[in-house]
Order: structure tokens, then sequence, then C-alpha cells
């Protein structure tokens, strides 16, 4: 494997550029060598760092993208992303530790309880019926507020 010094990633050995940054800052890879393992947004990294921690392995959190604001185009980013990095000969471990990480906060992400979908000619119901009603609702709000202006009217002796 080779070690890309920009962005501290490994690669093949075929590779002559580095597939993520396009980096030819290329030499072998070191055993102690931090390489990087994953960008997570804050509760997901703080989740990894402790659960690697406690299976001994060493890591580095970094803010994503060195600090550098990122691109406002860009929603799949948020300024308080982070990056993991683990050493080379860690890195199996901590890919497994990350995959078992994931599944189990997708399972408590998941729903519940799902809720069918209502037939076509239910849902047009159920529309025009809730359209309905919100127009007495506004009516009878005119007609409140209108009785309500003639009575304060008359009280006051102005109609």
């Amino acid at each position: 494997m080779q070690y890309c010094k920009r962005c501290r990633s490994a690669c093949e050995d075929y590779e002559h550029r580095c597939p993520n940054c396009k980096s030819n800052k290329l030499r072998r890879v070191l055993e102690e060598d931090y390489v990087y393992l994953q960008r997570a947004d804050l509760y997901t990294a703080g989740r990894l760092e402790g659960l690697l921690r406690e299976n001994g392995i060493d890591c580095q959190v970094e803010p994503y993208g060195k600090g550098r604001p990122s691109p406002l185009y860009d929603s799949e980013v948020m300024p308080t992303d982070k990056e993991l990095y683990v050493p080379f000969k860690d890195l199996p471990a901590a890919r497994g530790l990350s995959a078992a990480l994931y599944q189990e906060l997708e399972a408590d992400r998941a729903p519940e309880e799902e809720f069918e979908d209502m037939p076509r000619r239910k849902r047009i119901v159920v529309q025009a019926v809730s359209a309905i009603g919100f127009i007495l609702l506004v009516v009878l709000a005119v007609f409140a507020a209108d009785a309500a202006a003639n009575g304060l009217k008359s009280l006051l002796g102005l109609g």
C-alpha cells in the first residue's frame, strides 16, 4: 500500500496518483502512519472515537477540511463534521468497528412505526373534507369578528 502525504489516505500499490486528492506525493505506507478512516458528523465522530479507544485503537479527530469553510453548495457537509485518522496497522479493525457502529446508528434512526399510504380515492375525500372544514372555519371567524365589531359599535353608540 502507498500513503498520500497530502490527504493521508492509503492507496493501492498500482496507483500513480492519489484517487482522493490527485496528488502524486505517494510513498510506501508505514505501520505507524495515521491514515484516513472516514468523515463523520459530530455525534458519530464522538461515538466512534470512544469505540475505537475502548478497543485499544488510537485515533486522531480533526475538523473536516482542516477547519477551512466548506463550500456553500455542498449540503452533505456540516461545519461541525470531523475527520478520523487511525494508525495503518489498525485500519482493518477500525473499519470493522465503524461498520458496526453505522449499522447500530441506522437501526436507531429507523422509523418505529410505518404507516400505510391511503388509497387515492380516500385521500381525495379526506382532502376535500379538510378543505371544506377550513373554509367553514374561516367563514365562522369572519362572522364572529363582524358580530363582535357590530356589538362594540352599538355599545359605544357609533352605529
